[in-house]
């Protein structure tokens, strides 16, 4: 009789079958390497995206000036940026988390004379079937221009300005 020590085997009938797993190996490696691969190639158009976001933000504030005085854009960081308009007396911020994959944007009064600020939130971004990423609230797919409503509305056309 065969001995097949430390070995997972078969026994069939006086017969010794060793079990090789290999695809089993082999497919627990390719799922690790392949979420290493997705996770940096997310990180990547997350990323961008994140830029695009920023330029965007950075036209539309540009645009809102031209008719309003005292509402700028400014970066702080790879990962955060800002928006304040002083005659709402609000500041935006916004903040990428690259690895827990959202973007948190909060409100915060400029002076004393604000009367409060409305409640910050969070987008999700998801990569696309295309390598893309794209922002969601409440698991609602928002277009650039949604995001962007979204996040400057409150500063830019807060409630109190359009009575």
């Amino acid at each position: 009789m065969r001995s097949f020590r430390n070995r997972q085997s078969i026994h069939q009938s006086e017969t010794f079958i060793p079990i090789r797993m290999g695809w089993i190996e082999n497919y627990r490696r390719r799922g690790t390497s392949e979420t290493n691969q997705t996770g940096s190639t997310f990180i990547d158009a997350a990323r961008q995206r994140w830029r695009q976001l920023g330029e965007e933000l950075k036209a539309d504030v540009k645009e809102f000036s031209a008719q309003h005085s005292g509402a700028e854009f400014s970066t702080s960081g790879d990962h955060s940026y800002q928006v304040t308009y002083d005659e709402s007396g609000l500041q935006l911020d916004i903040t990428a988390d690259f690895d827990a994959q959202v973007v948190r944007y909060d409100y915060k009064p400029t002076g004393a004379a604000t009367a409060g600020a409305p409640e910050g939130g969070m987008l999700s971004m998801r990569q696309t079937r295309r390598g893309g990423v794209e922002f969601y609230s409440a698991d609602e797919r928002l277009t650039s221009e949604e995001t962007r409503q979204v996040l400057l509305e409150p500063v830019l056309f807060p409630p109190q300005l359009a009575a």
